[in-house]
């Protein structure tokens, strides 16, 4: 199959360095290079969807628009393109928020040229390109981010004295379901339901669906 590839990097000589090395590879086709990310969002809305590049490798670090902040706005509007992101250190901060605005993975600059082949032939294969040592560090981080999240809850709960129940219904209610299908959703009635929307209400000390709604992402209690 072959792997169109889109490359974001202001470096003029790093970016001709890479298509030079990536050349010598029959199934890769170079389709983009933008120097910056709001050229780069230009580019694709000009492609179509048989010419747009399958996987863009992201420099993270450019003027003006950092590749954490273009890859985030490049999934929002393309979610099927994969990013890599390229970086010259291995910095666990900006690979954890590269993950988390969507990018799949992320090559070291200085990487053999059949790492980033390999990587991106991964990703087209449905797998994700990180080392064992992010993978492990980034299981560890979501677990420690399930875990405040899951302490917060308990806190809030138990300031506001909401029950378990209650908790179950607030999440319901940011999920934007009717009493109906809450209802069916906890095998209630629609009339129990509102009867503990009222409750939430007077503990929460709000007054509508939406102010209960920002209070629980104030409060960071669901995803």
């Amino acid at each position: 199959m072959n792997i169109r590839i889109g490359i974001v990097e202001d470096q003029i000589k790093v970016a001709e360095r890479l298509k030079t090395r990536l050349s010598f590879y029959d199934h890769l086709q170079i389709v983009m290079h933008a120097t910056n990310a709001e050229e780069s969002m230009d580019m694709l809305n000009e492609l179509t969807d048989s010419t747009r590049p399958h996987i863009i490798l992201m420099d993270i670090e450019m003027p003006g628009k950092s590749g954490i902040e273009a890859t985030r706005e490049i999934k929002a509007s393309y979610p099927d393109i994969d990013i890599l992101i390229q970086t010259v250190f291995e910095e666990d901060d900006k690979i954890f928020q590269s993950i988390h605005a969507g990018a799949s993975g992320y090559l070291l600059k200085d990487d053999p040229i059949q790492k980033y082949v390999d990587a991106m032939e991964e990703l087209m294969d449905g797998g994700a390109a990180l080392s064992p040592r992010i993978a492990s560090k980034l299981m560890m981080y979501v677990q420690h981010v399930q875990e405040d999240k899951s302490k917060k809850k308990e806190e809030v709960q138990a300031e506001f004295s909401l029950t378990d129940r209650e908790m179950d219904i607030l999440e319901g209610i940011v999920d934007d379901l009717t009493a109906e299908l809450l209802a069916d959703r906890l095998f209630i009635s629609p009339h129990t339901v509102r009867v503990h929307i009222k409750s939430i209400y007077k503990k929460l000390h709000v007054h509508s669906r939406a102010s209960a709604v920002r209070f629980a992402i104030t409060n960071g209690l669901f995803s």
